[in-house]
């Protein structure tokens, strides 16, 4: 009797809880995946290439959003069947305004208040995710 009720919760939990964000896990490993690009081309432009931090953010993120939406588009949204120009290029306008976004917060949080560039792009990056994610989700792959 105590596994079958076990057995019966968890197959609630799975049902009402990870079928139910399972797009939103698979699109957080692709923004996982296109962080850790963004945060790692920007330490190295920054410190290697001697690139001011807000440049460097730029050229990383913009390397990170082409790495994001393949994953997104293959992985999580698995939507081969739209055309990919139209698709892309609204992908592109929401990056756009995420790289927007993510740059005026990194350089509010480095000049005003002085948090080092990459505690600022790990906070600026998780407000970001959230804006990307219910744009691409209703608009770009709905």
């Amino acid at each position: 009797m105590g596994y079958k009720l076990f057995n019966l919760i968890g197959q609630i939990i799975w049902q009402r809880t990870i079928l139910r964000y399972k797009r939103f896990f698979w699109y957080c490993v692709g923004g996982g995946l296109a962080f850790v690009t963004d945060a790692s081309l920007l330490f190295i432009f920054t410190e290697y290439g001697h690139i001011w931090y807000l440049f460097s953010a730029v050229f990383s993120f913009i390397i990170a959003a082409i790495v994001n939406y393949l994953f997104q588009r293959l992985v999580t949204f698995k939507d081969k069947k739209q055309n990919f120009r139209k698709q892309f290029l609204s992908f592109v306008i929401i990056a756009v305004v995420g790289i927007l976004l993510n740059t005026i917060l990194l350089y509010v949080q480095v000049e005003f208040f002085g948090l080092w560039y990459m505690l600022a792009k790990a906070i600026a990056a998780i407000i970001v995710l959230l804006w990307n994610f219910a744009m691409n989700k209703y608009v770009t792959f709905k």
